[in-house]
């Protein structure tokens, strides 16, 4: 006779289920980390161009930087302003 099914034989199989995937996950991640990419330049070329890209990256930076202090600086005049002319001091 076949015994009867039980709420713990739920938990039982849904604990090896998610250890199962936990395992798989493990052994994926662990085989994407094991392969490493060589990011060190093979040639001259590679390695003027990259001093290339990493100059105009940091001169993009740069710009940025700037024009999010040209555009706080806008703000703060535009709210300046309202603030002004709300307290009636600039008629």
């Amino acid at each position: 006779m076949a015994r009867a099914f039980l709420p713990l034989d739920v938990v039982r199989i849904v604990t090896n289920e998610l250890m199962r995937e936990d395992d798989e996950r493990k052994r994926t991640r662990a085989d994407r980390e094991s392969v490493r990419v060589d990011l060190s330049p093979a040639s001259a070329y590679e390695a003027v161009t990259r001093q290339m890209v990493e100059a105009l990256a940091d001169d993009l930076r740069e710009i940025k930087r700037r024009l999010d202090g040209l555009l706080w600086m806008v703000a703060g005049a535009i709210v300046i302003d309202i603030v002004i002319r709300l307290s009636g001091a600039g008629s």
